[in-house]
């Protein structure tokens, strides 16, 4: 049987606890590795010779990532999640009472489980390489850490630090830890076991014990030090705290709340192991219910997504040097994403200004990320050096990979497309960043269609985490291969979909930004079709995405998508008005369906008579809607979409279909995407309600064949049979 742990005594009675899970990347607890380190700590106890322990992992960039999220998700009780909250604290426990010094050597990730065990050691050190981040991430997966960490991480950084790390799940780097007092030294990766060794020499003698643990204290504020021993300054912190996570996410998700009262109720009372007990009753609570599983789901999936096997066998393509034509917001994000990957890009555009713009995109999206602590400045100036510019196709012969990015127009495209295949090597991979525009189209007039696919990047690049990847009928399965490497160089999502008008996820979200305005032109206010809809969980309004992605974008996207399908994507007059304005173009001119004023926002007083206008030419009545119609009509409009998706093969399967939406839209991840939203609704009931709306509203609300297939059955979109599509 293999070990995930080893023990090895070195000549100065220093015990090194290496965790190696076999055959894995990462170290996970697992039920069984969990067990193991808990013989092994007994073994330790029982010898007197031992100086210290020293607890680190034996992957090259990677401490411990966590609990093993598989386990988690067949948790089937609330008693269950209790006791492997119970078991994990029983086995920490064991650690934190080491009659001898323990010290976390953390190098790489450090997440969840693996920060609990390390703040159940006496010390911490963190090696200085930037891929060191510690993070307590369970609340993105609907739970808290229940293994002490709600408990004991208040108590060492202080309360304000703790609830950010705690209720965000956001990462820290190794010099953060170290200034706030969660690590104890940085170390220089090189020397870890000299420099690991040395602090063990020092906290062994009583003087530089004392040193570590004053300097713990001083690293707090003074006045946070002050309002954390005051019960009214801490019930300030708590309020505080629930109300900003009410904003944020409209109450619906539970886990934030449930670790602010732990925290109320463990902080400065009672003993660690006491704390345990509330937190194993708080995961009890969370793991069973509905948002945690759909959380933990959506990890599952992403995770899986971002290992999509390589088509025919994996790419022939070496993809070093990468051209992007256009400079513009996509295009220099496009070119970003490639030298962030490490790539060399080329960056061309009609003139010196608009390259000039460019550059600057680029330097800004890496300050981003200097500012985040993800990168130091002399990384983002070597990244900053592989970007060169040009105005003509000069250098692009050594391009692997080209990406166009140019305006969204079909003729321009194809002339573009004409003039890189003339400049480029026979081997390069040619690729067009588009929206809507039919892939076939464009490969038509093209001389080698085998290497041209379409790559479309969501807005911003350097924060959106999905690209769709578009074959043409033309494009080789080594094109879509070398497609789906190149987004995985840039740390991305990929999602191969059909080519059809919109792809997936704009074929998708289109009629919900329609459906919008056509409510907006029957006389619903535009602030309260955004509110209702951002409590549904939407990240914003739609007629706030509008004026976000710009109304003249947004109405030439859906007057593609309404020639495409016709009458079901009708786009209302009021959209077309507003954007025939050329002045309310949204956000990017001040002034769309909201007016944009010193990063304040309210209802355009000018939108309401083109609406008003518009109803007449369309001769509709003004009408008063109730809520629960404008959800509906909203929401039920994108799941028949996706039916016809799913029925056309525009997607594969449920699964591939709501990640997208869910990293494509920020479709309510709590509710664990569009479809898994239908099944827990009821797709018979879903049916019932699309005909409802029908009634009332157009027949563009009918149920696709798909859904009324499988409401037919009783059945659920995940697990309906696919094979026969369409049928």
């Amino acid at each position: 049987m293999t070990t995930a742990w080893t023990l090895h005594i070195d000549d100065n009675w220093i015990a090194w606890l290496t965790f190696d899970t076999p055959g894995e990347k990462v170290n996970t607890f697992s039920a069984a590795s969990l067990a193991e380190l808990d013989t092994q700590l007994d073994v330790l106890a029982g010898n007197e010779e031992i100086k210290a322990v020293a607890v680190c992992s034996g992957k090259s960039s990677n401490f411990i990532a966590g609990a093993d999220i598989n386990e988690l998700s067949r948790i089937d009780s609330p008693d269950q999640a209790r006791e492997i909250a119970l078991r994990g604290q029983a086995v920490f426990a064991k650690l934190a009472a080491m009659p001898v010094p323990t010290v976390a050597v953390i190098h790489g990730s450090c997440m969840g489980g693996g920060l609990e065990l390390a703040l159940a050691c006496h010390y911490r050190l963190v090696t200085d390489d930037p891929k060191t981040t510690l993070a307590l991430p369970e609340v993105k997966l609907g739970i808290i850490p229940a293994w002490n960490g709600t408990t004991r991480l208040p108590r060492l950084i202080g309360l304000p630090r703790a609830m950010d790390m705690i209720l965000t799940g956001r990462s820290v780097t190794a010099k953060k830890a170290h200034r706030t007092g969660l690590a104890d030294s940085v170390i220089a990766q090189a020397f870890v076991e000299q420099h690991t060794t040395t602090f063990i020499e020092k906290v062994l003698r009583r003087s530089g014990r004392m040193k570590v643990e004053k300097r713990r204290v001083r690293v707090q504020r003074k006045l946070m030090r002050i309002m954390q021993s005051v019960g009214l300054g801490r019930a300030m912190m708590y309020r505080k705290a629930t109300k900003a996570i009410s904003k944020q996410t409209n109450g619906h998700y539970p886990a934030p709340y449930a670790a602010i009262d732990v925290m109320r109720r463990t902080y400065r009372h009672g003993s660690v192991a006491a704390g345990g007990r509330v937190e194993a009753d708080a995961l009890a609570a969370l793991a069973c219910g509905p948002v945690s599983r759909n959380l933990v789901w959506l990890f599952q999936t992403g995770q899986k997504a971002k290992k999509i096997a390589m088509p025919a066998g994996g790419p022939k393509h070496e993809l070093h040097n990468a051209a992007v034509l256009g400079a513009g917001i996509m295009g220099s994000g496009i070119a970003w994403a490639c030298t962030n990957a490490g790539m060399n890009v080329r960056l061309k555009d009609m003139n010196d200004e608009a390259l000039s713009k460019g550059t600057a995109t680029i330097s800004r999206m890496f300050d981003a990320q200097v500012k985040r602590r993800k990168m130091t400045p002399g990384r983002k100036n070597l990244a900053m050096h592989r970007v060169t510019t040009t105005t003509d196709y000069s250098g692009f012969a050594s391009a692997d990979v080209v990406i166009e990015a140019i305006v969204e127009n079909l003729e321009i495209k194809r002339a573009v497309l004409a003039e890189i295949e003339a400049n480029v090597s026979p081997n390069a991979i040619i690729c067009t960043n588009t929206s809507s525009l039919p892939l076939g189209e464009l490969a038509s007039t093209m001389k080698h269609p085998h290497r041209f696919i379409g790559l479309h990047f969501f807005n911003p690049v350097n924060r959106m985490p999905l690209v769709e990847i578009v074959p043409a009928s033309t494009t080789s399965p080594d094109t879509v291969a070398a497609a789906v490497q190149l987004v995985q160089m840039m740390g991305k999502t990929p999602a191969v979909v059909g080519a059809c008008a919109g792809f997936l996820v704009n074929r998708i979200l289109v009629p919900y930004l329609v459906e919008s305005a056509w409510m907006m032109e029957e006389g619903a206010e535009p602030s309260h079709i955004d509110e209702l809809l951002e409590h549904f969980g939407m990240p914003m309004g739609p007629l706030t995405l509008v004026d976000e992605v710009g109304i003249d974008v947004g109405h030439t996207v859906a007057k593609v998508l309404e020639d495409a399908y016709g009458e079901r994507m009708h786009v209302p007059a009021a959209l077309g008005a507003i954007a025939a304005t050329g002045e309310y173009l949204g956000k990017k001119t001040g002034r769309g369906i909201y007016v944009y004023h010193k990063g304040t926002r309210k209802p355009n007083p000018a939108i309401r008579a083109l609406t008003e206008q518009a109803r007449q030419d369309e001769r509709i009545c003004e009408r008063s809607l109730p809520d629960a119609d404008i959800v509906d009509r909203a929401v039920l409009l994108m799941v028949n979409e996706a039916a016809r998706c799913l029925d056309e093969g525009v997607a594969t399967d449920p699964e591939a279909l709501d990640l997208a939406m869910v990293m494509g839209t920020g479709f309510a991840p709590f509710r664990g995407g569009l479809l898994r939203y239908a099944d827990d609704r009821g797709v018979p009931a879903v049916r019932d309600r699309l005909n409802e709306l029908a009634t009332m509203y157009g027949e563009r609300f009918a149920p696709s064949p798909c859904i009324n297939r499988i409401a037919s059955n009783g059945g659920r979109f995940y697990g309906h049979d696919y094979s026969n599509r369409g049928m």
